[in-house]
């Protein structure tokens, strides 16, 4: 049986993010009497570090930061607040290279594929077939998709706070750079929200729904083709010179661009091998052939990835079984329930009481050690 309390992968490698991303923390615990100090402190985070804005901070500290902040300040929209103070600008470089893009669609194509200059375990992928019952079969929509994807993503956090951040902070920038062109129709969350979804609702100024496979922004297709007249040609010649010299062979791998479109149609028949493949312009066997050589498998990647969205949905989710089987893909309830007996020994519903008791467990350990390396 799987010790929840002692699951650490061997990679000891951390995903950071710049410290950019916490701008309005400190702005927003002052406002509910908390002082913030103690707690950046627990979390090995610098104020000077905050106030520079540029530097590297473990993206797992961040996470848990927010979590017990928003806690401690009894304030449940916390992440939505602290969005607020933050702009293109925290963006850094990526911000720039993002105001240099002529049209929408290449917006966010610079940001799937640059997002790591932030944060490495940001994602941010555009779906232009929509597989969803929030929208009529033949709507003309586009879903952007928000996450989080850390490498020891078996370490249990909630990412409520730091989930509700990323994507507001996308909001916000999509709508600044669009104008009044933007047209938000609907949000999804993964998790279900401390705050009052009316909360939400004013935030994003669209319906938001819970519950769901993932944090997305969903847009009509048009917005695609929105162009930028704006756009600084002297700053995108400087764009792609950057690009050029330090990102030429900087390619997603097989494995992390398999795994984010299996992400995207998890609860859908589209989730298999072939037509992964197609989405991915590869045939079946020249996409195994490649997985083959990074160590691993269609099937595993699949295995996996349900594994990590079932730890993350039992911590911060009120999904029922039986819904979080349909959106890991799973045919029935009795089939997921037999996939967690084999992956944890545990039933779904003990390990659920599991995670939650072994959230701070885990938290208490990893500050440990960075305790004792840092002495």
């Amino acid at each position: 049986m799987v010790d929840l309390d002692l699951i650490h992968k061997k990679d000891t490698r951390q995903d950071m993010v710049h410290s950019s991303g916490l701008r309005g923390y400190v702005d927003v615990m002052q406002q509910q009497r908390i002082d913030p100090l103690p707690l950046l402190e627990k979390y090995h985070i610098n104020l000077t570090d905050l106030h520079a804005g540029n530097v590297w901070i473990k993206h797992q500290f961040l996470i848990q930061l927010l979590e017990e902040s928003s806690q401690k300040a009894n304030c449940a929209d916390l992440g939505l607040r602290i969005s607020t103070y933050q702009d293109i600008s925290v963006l850094g470089v990526l911000g720039q290279i993002i105001q240099s893009a002529s049209t929408f669609r290449e917006v966010i194509k610079f940001s799937s594929d640059l997002l790591f200059l932030h944060g490495s375990a940001l994602r941010l992928e555009m779906n232009e077939h929509v597989t969803t019952d929030l929208f009529d079969q033949n709507a003309e929509i586009i879903e952007i998709v928000y996450d989080i994807q850390l490498k020891n993503s078996e370490n249990i956090f909630s990412k409520r706070q730091v989930i509700d951040l990323g994507l507001a902070v996308c909001h916000r920038v999509l709508a600044y750079l669009s104008g009044n062109q933007y047209q938000l129709l609907k949000v999804s969350l993964p998790h279900s929200p401390l705050a009052p979804l009316n909360i939400y609702k004013r935030f994003f100024n669209a319906e938001v729904v819970v519950g769901q496979k993932h944090a997305a922004l969903y847009l009509h297709k048009d917005m695609l083709n929105i162009q930028f007249n704006s756009s600084d040609w002297g700053l995108r010649e400087i764009v792609d010179s950057y690009l050029e010299q330090r990102f030429h062979n900087h390619h997603s791998s097989i494995v992390e661009r398999v795994r984010h479109a299996i992400r995207i149609h998890l609860s859908s028949p589209k989730a298999n091998k072939a037509e992964v493949a197609q989405m991915l312009a590869m045939h079946p066997r020249s996409l195994q052939r490649k997985l083959n050589e990074a160590g691993t498998s269609f099937e595993e990647i699949k295995e996996q990835l349900k594994r990590d969205l079932l730890l993350q949905y039992l911590v911060d989710s009120q999904l029922s079984m039986s819904q979080i089987a349909s959106t890991l893909g799973f045919s029935e309830q009795s089939a997921l329930s037999r996939a967690c007996k084999n992956w944890f020994g545990m039933s779904p519903r003990e390990l659920k009481i599991k995670a939650l008791s072994s959230q701070s467990i885990s938290q208490t350990s990893e500050l440990g050690v960075k305790k004792r390396l840092t002495c």
